[in-house]
């Protein structure tokens, strides 16, 4: 952080990813030099997916087998083509009535699980995985899984929008690694799939920007989201 601190400093909610190939591969990631090459490769997946957040940093922490990185996301890759890692989301605190809840912006969410599953499922692939892709995502508050959260659809600050506190399970579902991996829809179907989870435990009917048909509402996002979603026609 430019100012000192941890990002959790900063950040007090994060979603988290974990996902595990049903037919495991193996990436060499024995040697810091081999280590150097998969994040080389990582970053370079990771700037194919729909929003530009996905921005891993250096250095590359030690692990046995396994990749470690901070930024955003934080998290590691093992040689087998497992993921787990998580990105920090835009929560803040509502300007009109600071003792209110904090406000979680939805829309952010979403996007931030679909890279998250690309990513995932780009690593796997890369590692020689295939079959099945076991998904989990879940919320991570590091102010207390007790504290409640407000979500806030758009720009506009929607107090009657539902409150909640972070859902104490995460959301999980299986999805075909060839098909996320070759088609962006298909990574947005299983996104849609674990949002729908976590925001029906926040008391929320459905996503906003993600459909269950694999696509993103692109014309419900301002100018800076827009600019954001690179990978995405």
């Amino acid at each position: 952080m430019p100012n000192g601190g941890k990002l959790s400093d900063h950040y007090p909610v994060w979603v988290s990813l974990a996902a595990v190939p049903a037919a495991r591969g193996n990436y060499p990631l024995t040697t810091q030099a081999e280590r150097n090459a998969a994040f080389g490769r990582f970053c370079m997946l990771t700037g194919e997916a729909v929003t530009t957040n996905m921005q891993p940093d250096h250095p590359i922490l030690i692990g046995r087998r396994q990749l470690r990185f901070e930024g955003n996301p934080t998290g590691q890759l093992h040689q087998d083509g497992s993921f787990y890692a998580a990105l920090p989301l835009y929560v803040q605190s509502d300007r009109c009535a600071p003792e209110e809840p904090m406000l979680l912006h939805q829309r952010g969410l979403e996007l931030d699980v679909v890279v998250q599953v690309q990513a995932a499922a780009a690593w796997a692939a890369a590692a020689g995985s295939s079959g099945d892709l076991m998904l989990s995502a879940a919320l991570l508050s590091y102010v207390g899984s007790d504290v409640p959260l407000r979500l806030v659809v758009g720009d506009a600050l929607l107090h009657h929008a539902p409150v909640s506190p972070v859902p104490a399970m995460p959301a999980q579902t299986t999805a075909d690694l060839t098909a996320i991996t070759t088609d962006k829809h298909e990574a947005v179907i299983a996104a849609y799939t674990l949002v729908s989870d976590l925001l029906a435990d926040m008391g929320t009917h459905q996503p906003d920007l993600l459909t269950p048909q694999g696509d993103i509402a692109v014309q419900k996002l301002g100018a800076d989201w827009r600019a954001k979603l690179t990978g995405w026609e």
